[in-house]
């Protein structure tokens, strides 16, 4: 499948303590979301602008949160802002026992993330509305958990990969027949609760996460690297 693909650098696609987001439109961030992308069908491109509505984050480097490196992939056209996740929300489907070896906890990331999509949330001073929650899918986590055990493994942090993948090479991968997607990176964070944060506290991995067009939702973590595919089906 094709789309477009727009990275940003914001100081999100960094190595160290970052956070990075990449969807068919996205940017980067550092510090905290490094990056975010917004896929949505089209040729890919790169966009080095920071994130904002179906771009990905810029090249910030500061980094959100913990001095760890969130990072956003392929971010949504809406944004969310910078508020905190909050506490799980008691009505999140199970998300089931997922991928071996991902050692997350998907409840509570499911929780945390439509806890802040229901509400709405401000994006780097751009507020977005409240949109409908994502549910939990395998093939969106084991793309997102392969990712970030290929970045530990081979030490880098970005989008895309020293082999020439993107993320929408990934899903086609895992057999996820995508309609649109977005990724968020980080690096560094210890806890689901953390990462998310950090992402939330970046615009562009924000807005990733605020994207009413995204209906499914995987994270997977290889130690502190982290990876978030959301996305929505092909009919």
């Amino acid at each position: 499948m094709t789309g477009k693909f727009i990275c940003a650098i914001l100081g999100v696609c960094v190595a160290t303590a970052v956070f990075t987001a990449c969807s068919k439109d996205s940017g980067l961030l550092n510090p905290s979301p490094k990056d975010s992308v917004t896929t949505t069908p089209g040729k890919p491109t790169a966009d080095t602008s920071k994130p904002g509505t179906g771009t990905k984050p810029g090249t910030d480097t500061t980094k959100p949160g913990t001095g760890t490196n969130p990072g956003t992939t392929n971010p949504g056209t809406t944004n969310p802002g910078t508020t905190n996740p909050g506490t799980p929300n008691p009505g999140t489907p199970n998300p089931g026992t997922g991928v071996a070896g991902n050692t997350i906890d998907r409840a509570v990331l499911l929780s945390l993330v439509n806890d802040v999509r229901s509400k709405g949330c401000n994006c780097g001073g751009q507020q977005m509305p409240p949109v409908g929650p994502v549910v939990w899918n395998d093939l969106l986590e084991k793309a997102a958990y392969n990712f970030s055990v290929d970045m530990k493994t081979q030490n880098f942090f970005s989008h895309t990969s020293p082999s020439g993948s993107t993320p929408g090479n990934r899903l086609d991968a895992v057999g996820y027949k995508w309609n649109t997607y977005g990724e968020n990176i980080a690096q560094g964070y210890s806890t689901e609760q953390a990462v998310i944060q950090g992402w939330i506290a970046s615009p562009g991995h924000c807005k990733n996460i605020m994207n009413g067009s995204y209906k499914d939702m995987g994270v997977g973590r290889a130690g502190t690297y982290w990876t978030m595919d959301l996305g929505a089906r092909s009919n």
